[in-house]
């Protein structure tokens, strides 16, 4: 199989595989409150926080899984991802110890530490019980899930993950008209996502020969995953630092209610996160098996197309939003948030540089270059929590999305420069494979969302959605027709599947 009908089948199928969840977690969530109550709910949310909280003691390992697993599959070295798997699983078994027996302590104090009636408190406790088991397992068995995404099985993942996620969904549905209630529903789910990374393992000792030692202890093996996985860990939790200290300047500085103001930004912008970082899965670990197999010049071309065809997909997204934002929040969130447009505005601007900069930056990881970018982001940091401090009592909420996009906006040459320094390219072959012949759509989506959003202006939400929508796909529909040549024409027929499709039904 081609690298671009490799990436076309796993971005397909992981994007099939998040919609399904969302579409999931959407129709269940009403249902289970509604069976529960808010506030068991709200414990089950809160059981499920500080579960999520304990993911920290990963420590950047299934990044370094991944990619090592991607590396020394793509050199054809069995002994070696063996000895990744067995280190990661050995590690994981440990902090699957140390969060099971942490969550159980947690029991003890939870409910004198928050507002819980009496009746719920047996409930309280039997979650965190099932929390503690469940992380007793849980954490081993997320190794075979890393395996997988590293021999870049990303279909059979999301085809896992689809199947276990519509199971979900009809366990809750049954669970709850039986009877039962929200820590049955725990058991289930729990149970079915270690079922899943059960069937990982099967595939994953298929794939690679796999043969179990444990404990393994090997030192320069441990030493070899923590010199890439502890620069991936700071980065993760530098991250998280700056947007959560980002509403205690706010709460400081202004009030709590801006807080939240400012958190319909934040949400917004998350999203882009999360599409940039799914159309960016798949080429990081394509790129690292290139790394393996000592393949630079395919990762130039990886580099070239892969930014090509990802911002030409996403940066549209960006400018429609830009130019819709305004009606978007005015009708999702309803009165009262005018003043998050223009930081959300503000916000979304730095994702026209970041959705151009996920492949160079996955290129650094998949050669093992961490510490440089880990460097790069403690000045963007720097410069964001500096200017959202010197300048919030000026501009208020402005200052602390100005401070976000300036900083990040600033971050990107040096991160852009150090990635093309490594693959040997200038910055204008750079320019000319990858954004200079994108630049109309740019143009276009821009100068048509503006008319678009002033002329026929949205009347509720699904309107706007609905003009946000269209618009997207005439870009795109210009973009195919008119603007790629013959190649890239073939090229997104393969990535999208259709080229295949094509085939059967000749």
């Amino acid at each position: 199989m081609s690298t671009i009908s490799k990436i076309g089948k796993n971005l397909r199928f992981m994007i099939v595989n998040r919609l399904i969840a969302l579409l999931v977690s959407f129709l269940i969530f009403p249902y289970i409150v509604s069976y529960t109550g808010k506030e068991v709910y709200g414990v089950y949310l809160t059981v499920m926080t500080i579960t999520g909280y304990f993911g920290l003691l990963d420590f950047g390992v299934m990044s370094a899984l991944t990619k090592y697993v991607s590396e020394y599959n793509g050199k054809g070295d069995l002994k070696k991802v063996n000895e990744i798997i067995n280190a990661s699983f050995t590690f994981y078994t440990v902090i699957g110890i140390l969060s099971g027996s942490s969550l159980f302590l947690v029991l003890e104090y939870f409910p004198f530490l928050f507002n819980i009636r009496l009746e719920n408190l047996e409930i309280t406790k039997n979650l965190f019980l099932v929390a503690g088991v469940s992380a007793f397992f849980m954490w081993p068995a997320t190794t075979f899930r890393g395996t997988i995404e590293g021999l870049n099985l990303w279909d059979i993942e999301a085809k896992v993950n689809i199947f276990i996620q519509v199971l979900n969904g009809l366990c809750a549905f049954i669970i709850f008209k039986i009877g039962y209630g929200i820590v049955h529903f725990f058991i289930s789910s729990q149970f079915l996502t270690i079922i899943g990374n059960i069937f990982f393992y099967i595939i994953a000792k298929k794939k690679t020969d796999l043969i179990f030692i444990f404990p393994y202890i090997k030192r320069d093996t441990f030493k070899h995953i923590f010199n890439f996985s502890v620069f991936v860990f700071l980065s993760a939790l530098l991250n998280l630092f700056l947007f959560q200290i980002h509403n205690i300047i706010i709460g400081y500085f202004i009030s709590m209610s801006a807080v939240t103001i400012y958190a319909v930004a934040h949400n917004i912008q998350n999203y882009f996160r999360y599409i940039n970082s799914t159309l960016g899965g798949p080429p990081w670990t394509v790129a690292s098996e290139m790394e393996g197999k000592g393949d630079l010049e395919g990762q130039r071309k990886l580099l070239f197309k892969g930014t090509k065809y990802m911002s030409a997909i996403f940066i549209p997204m960006v400018l429609i939003f830009f130019f819709f934002v305004e009606p978007f929040i005015k009708y999702w969130m309803g009165p009262g948030f005018e003043e998050s447009v223009s930081p959300a505005r503000i916000v979304i601007l730095f994702w026209l540089f970041n959705g151009t900069l996920e492949i160079a930056s996955g290129m650094l990881s998949a050669k093992g270059i961490v510490r440089k970018p880990l460097l790069i982001h403690f000045f963007i940091a720097f410069i964001n929590i500096i200017m959202s401090i010197l300048f919030i009592k000026k501009i208020g909420l402005i200052a602390v999305a100005l401070g976000l996009t300036v900083s990040m906006i600033f971050g990107f040459p040096l991160i852009l420069r150090l990635s093309l320094n490594h693959l040997q390219v200038t910055f204008y072959e750079y320019f000319k494979n990858t954004i200079k012949d994108n630049l109309k759509i740019y143009i276009f989506v821009s100068v048509c969302s503006f008319f678009v959003s002033r002329i026929l202006y949205p009347q509720n939400i699904y309107i706007t959605l609905a003009e946000m929508g269209l618009v997207y796909v005439a870009t795109m529909f210009l973009y195919y027709f008119l603007l790629l040549n013959d190649e890239g024409k073939a090229e997104i027929k393969i990535m999208s599947g259709l080229s295949g499709f094509l085939k059967k039904a000749i």
